[in-house]
């Protein structure tokens, strides 16, 4: 079976906000109870030294994958710390 590569570009509430912390927290407690893994992460400079975190994650290709995926985005934006969560990129890997 084929697997999910997405990139998820995370947009943090301010630049203050310890973005390691972030990606720890969804690292440890957000995926919890997920079949998905974080492959790495990035940050990428926006303005006024925000930066946004870019997660690049692992699903399954079929419709607990997307399950899967959709959990874990609707968790980071239920964090305090985030201001924004959206699927950048998404492309099929591991045929």
């Amino acid at each position: 079976m084929s697997n999910v590569l997405s990139i998820l570009k995370i947009i943090p509430t301010s630049p203050e906000v310890n973005r390691d912390e972030v990606v720890s927290h969804a690292q440890t407690d957000l995926i919890k109870d997920l079949d998905l893994e974080i492959l790495k992460k990035e940050e990428e400079p926006l303005f006024f030294g925000l930066y946004a975190i870019k997660l690049f994650v692992k699903t399954a290709d079929s419709d607990e994958g997307t399950e899967a995926l959709q959990k874990f985005e609707d968790r980071l934006i239920t964090m305090e710390e985030v201001d924004n969560c959206e699927i950048e990129l998404q492309t099929i890997i591991d045929y």
